[in-house]
């Protein structure tokens, strides 16, 4: 019953993302939902797990910023939303 609700979640938020912010934003909620995976594997909390995705999108940002891409707060905030399908219902 936990991994059907954590495929649910993870769907309805890949599904309202791609809805109000295109495959970009849907892009970095995947990528922060793996990088907090990877840590809640290697036996962080639930806070690392978060941590490390925000901190993910902002070292993406300072890249972006760095090498000409485009900076955009929403990437960050799309890339630590990924830490929410890390939480175990």
């Amino acid at each position: 019953m936990r991994l059907l609700g954590s495929i649910l979640a993870f769907l309805g938020a890949v599904l309202s993302l791609t809805a109000c912010g295109g495959p970009d934003k849907t892009a970095h909620f995947i990528a922060g939902a793996m990088v907090a995976e990877y840590v809640r594997y290697e036996g962080g909390s639930f806070a690392q797990a978060c941590g490390a995705s925000l901190a993910f999108g902002v070292m993406k940002e300072v890249a972006d910023s760095q090498f000409g891409g485009v900076v955009d707060g929403g990437d960050v905030w799309a890339t630590g939303a990924g830490c929410a399908i890390t939480w175990r219902f």
